[in-house]
């Protein structure tokens, strides 16, 4: 079972090992993600970064939802990972049920523009958050268990994140 799905775009880090894998019991990490799955160093530093006894599963986007949609993992209570908006909507497209999901961190990059400390979107995450919350998933900004959750539609109203016009 997923106890918690989360956008970050530095995927398996200490708020993710020391403070979500506690606070919710997880027993398995999923990493969803294209790029570190191909990349053989990617992942074996991923890997090393998990305590023993955590399981930890990285595969492209496609692979993990057939585990998940193949329920092989329902045992476990499993976090699973994306770094991008755009990735957890090809999981929702692939068949990935979600009702909740948890951005705690989209960091600004060139190009990007910053919302709040945390959280940095262009336009193809901006398109696909807004199409992720259309399908009824309640979305969430919280970096750490011990911080109060910011609905990502106050954040989106606060700063003024309006449609672009085509």
């Amino acid at each position: 079972m997923i106890v918690l799905s989360r956008i970050d775009d530095r995927l398996i880090h200490g708020q993710v090992v020391e403070g979500w894998v506690n606070f919710l019991k997880a027993t398995c990490i999923l990493v969803a993600d294209d790029a570190v799955a191909s990349n053989t160093q990617q992942r074996t530093i991923m890997e090393l970064a998990v305590p023993q006894g955590l399981k930890v599963f990285i595969g492209r986007v496609e692979e993990i939802c057939g585990q998940l949609l193949a329920k092989t993992l329902d045992a476990e209570r499993a976090i699973l990972l994306f770094s991008n908006p755009t990735d957890v909507l090809r999981a929702l497209r692939d068949g990935l049920e979600c009702r909740t999901l948890n951005v705690g961190g989209m960091h600004y990059v060139p190009g990007k523009r910053k919302l709040i400390d945390v959280l940095a979107v262009n336009d193809d995450d901006l398109n696909a958050l807004k199409e992720i919350a259309a399908r009824g998933i309640k979305i969430c900004v919280q970096a750490v268990p011990t911080q109060r959750p910011q609905p990502l539609d106050k954040i989106f109203a606060v700063c003024s994140v309006k449609e672009k016009k085509k």
